[in-house]
């Protein structure tokens, strides 16, 4: 009798810590769960979590001793182990029985995935996919440049997926030259059902003209406290603004640039205008999404993302920049706007423009925003298409046979 497919997700990071990866793995092994059966490699970083748990998507397995960067080290080697040890305690030689396919899924070009390809040198019949999430900047100076190279030559990697078509045309570049599909993370489809804040009578208590009439907007970021992600440039954004216009800034998210920031809000003199939450857990971000008017994140550098789709999604007017995989969703003027990156006068420009949209202009945007979620961010859509990719390479006689 077949068995169910078994899926080893290798990832540096997973539950509790939550980005982009992360909730992709954990949506669409949950959605897959009844057809495949995932086993997630993960580093343990935290001493309180545990070292084995089973969970609705599958079993995470979690390797080290609860010590962050030494926990990612450890992992490159006996993340290897932990997989001959389950394969081992369930049967023989599995890997090479018709009746039990298996399947290494690396997630990005990490740590987690250089484990998997240690363990691919060990089964190299074994099909292996590799998730790109890397933003551009990551791509182009970090451990992926070098990484890769390696990947490509050894052949050992049977199929990439890239959460943007940026990602897709960076592997060609590398020189990967075979099977590709570009399958994005996806929103909750609940964000959809979010009124948008403005919509709402009563609303707000600072009076400002255009497109919102009952009260000041309320700016808000989901994201991490880190240079990529432009943060200052909002601040000085907003400094530029302050003397035309009522306003509020909301950040969600706390990192290594946190106190800078808070010092660089003061001495721009806008202290009053922001509100820093800090680490904020992740469902509690649609009541965030649902009481503020416009998404801002002026990244410099983004492999998709997905905070600018939960923002589309929620019914916020987004702003972002025309960096990585932003451009694949954020058609400036029509699914929401785009700033030039490190170009605070630029944003301010933008922002003017949110400010003094009128009714029509607002809903026609948000209309067409929610329309490019529907169509092609939604988790069971992912979950669909990333089935198909596990199916077609878990068939030897298919492997090399889906679409580029």
């Amino acid at each position: 009798m077949a068995k169910k497919p078994i899926i080893f997700i290798f990832t540096t990071a997973y539950m509790p810590f939550v980005g982009g990866a992360e909730l992709a793995v954990r949506e669409i092994a949950r959605r897959l769960k009844n057809d495949f059966e995932f086993i997630i490699i993960t580093a343990r970083m935290r001493r309180n979590l545990l070292k084995q748990e089973e969970v609705s998507e599958g079993t995470i397995v979690r390797v080290g001793f609860g010590i962050g960067a030494f926990d990612k080290l450890l992992l490159l080697f006996y993340g290897m182990f932990q997989v001959l040890r389950i394969t081992r305690r369930r049967e023989n030689h599995f890997f090479v029985s018709k009746n039990h396919p298996v399947i290494f899924w690396g997630i990005m070009i990490s740590y987690a995935s250089i484990a998997a390809f240690f363990v691919k040198l060990f089964y190299p019949s074994v099909p292996f996919i590799v998730t790109l999430q890397e933003g551009n900047r990551e791509w182009e100076f970090g451990l992926s440049k070098w990484w890769w190279k390696i990947f490509c030559h050894s052949r050992s990697v049977n199929h990439i997926t890239c959460i943007s078509n940026f990602l897709k045309d960076r592997a060609r570049e590398a020189g990967y030259h075979r099977p590709i599909s570009v399958v994005p993370n996806g929103v909750d489809e609940g964000l959809l059902k979010i009124v948008p804040r403005s919509s709402t009578p009563g609303v707000g208590g600072l009076q400002t003209p255009g497109v919102f009439p009952r009260g000041a907007p309320v700016i808000f970021s989901a994201s991490r406290l880190v240079h990529k992600n432009g943060i200052d440039i909002l601040l000085k954004a907003a400094a530029i603004l302050k003397d035309e216009c009522s306003f509020k800034i909301v950040l969600a998210g706390d990192g290594e640039k946190s106190e800078k920031l808070k010092v660089k809000s003061e001495k721009l003199k806008i202290q009053d205008r922001v509100q820093f939450l800090g680490s904020v857990p992740y469902a509690e971000l649609p009541a965030l999404y649902k009481n503020a008017d416009i998404f801002v994140r002026p990244s410099r550098s983004e492999g998709l993302g997905s905070a600018f789709l939960e923002a589309m999604a929620a019914g916020l007017i987004t702003i972002g920049t025309p960096v990585g995989g932003i451009p694949d969703f954020l058609i400036d003027g029509k699914t929401g706007f785009l700033s030039k990156p490190e170009d605070p006068d630029d944003l301010a420009r933008v922002l003017r423009k949110a400010f003094t949209m009128n009714d029509t202009e607002r809903r026609n945007m948000l209309q067409q925003a929610r329309t490019v979620i529907r169509e092609g961010y939604l988790w069971d859509n992912i979950a669909e298409q990333m089935q198909e990719i596990f199916i077609k390479i878990s068939d030897p006689n298919k492997s090399e046979q889906h679409s580029i």
